[in-house]
C-alpha cells in the first residue's frame, strides 16, 4: 500500500512540477559562429504556455539562422534583454522536472545548470529509441522521433520553440513510466565541465 501511495505521489509531482523547454538560437560574432539565445518557450505538463518570448542577445546578431531558428530581424523589435529574460525563465524552471530534446544547448544558452535528476532529455532516452524502432546507439532528432512515434510531422518550415517543446513533452509522456535515467548523460560530471 505504501509503495502504491508513493507512486501516486510521484505521479502528482511529475504532472504538477514538469515543464518542457525549448530555445532558439541566433549567431553572433564573426560569421555568426557564437550561438546566443533569441527565443525561449516553456510549456506545462498539459501543454499550456508558461513562457514564450523573444530575447535580445547582448552582442549584435550577425546571423539570424532563420531557416532553423525561425527568428527574423522584426522579432528583435521590443525583444526582452537577455539578462531580464533569463531571470524570468529561471524562475519558471526552478524546482521543475525539465523535459526537452538535446537540452545541453538550451542550458548553455541560459547559463543554467539544473540538478541532473530533474533533466528529462528525449534525445538520450533509450526507451524512446526502442519505441521508434531505432538502434539504441543512434541519437535521433526530435523530428524523426515525433514522426515515428506519434505519426506527426513537425518543423515543416522553420523551428518553433513552442511546437518543439510540446513535441518533446508528448514523447516524454509516451515512455514516462519506462524512463531510463541511466541513459541520461547529465548524471555525469563531465557533461557540466563547460559551465563550471
Amino acid at each position: 500500500k505504501q509503495s502504491y501511495q508513493r507512486r501516486e505521489q510521484e505521479a502528482v509531482v511529475s504532472t504538477q512540477s514538469t515543464g518542457a523547454l525549448d530555445c532558439e538560437m541566433v549567431g553572433c560574432g564573426p560569421k555568426g559562429r557564437r550561438s546566443a539565445l533569441a527565443r525561449c518557450s516553456i510549456v506545462s505538463y498539459e501543454g499550456e504556455i508558461l513562457y514564450d518570448g523573444f530575447v535580445k542577445p547582448m552582442m549584435p546578431i550577425t546571423d539570424y539562422r532563420t531557416k532553423w531558428s525561425g527568428i527574423r530581424p522584426k522579432d528583435m523589435v521590443g525583444a526582452t534583454p537577455v539578462i531580464e529574460a533569463r531571470r524570468v525563465i529561471l524562475k519558471h524552471l526552478k524546482g521543475k522536472f525539465i523535459v526537452g530534446h538535446d537540452l545541453r544547448n538550451d542550458f548553455e544558452a541560459l547559463a543554467f545548470k539544473p540538478h541532473s535528476r530533474l533533466v528529462k532529455d528525449t534525445s538520450t532516452c533509450v526507451a524512446l529509441r526502442h519505441l521508434a524502432g531505432l538502434d539504441a546507439n543512434r541519437k535521433p532528432s526530435l523530428r524523426v522521433l515525433t514522426r515515428l512515434i506519434r505519426g506527426l510531422d513537425i518543423q515543416k518550415a522553420s523551428h518553433c520553440s513552442v511546437e518543439d517543446a510540446r513535441a518533446a513533452l508528448e514523447l516524454f509522456k509516451a515512455v514516462e513510466d519506462k524512463w531510463d535515467e541511466t541513459s541520461n548523460p547529465y548524471l555525469g560530471d563531465s557533461y557540466w565541465e563547460h559551465l563550471t
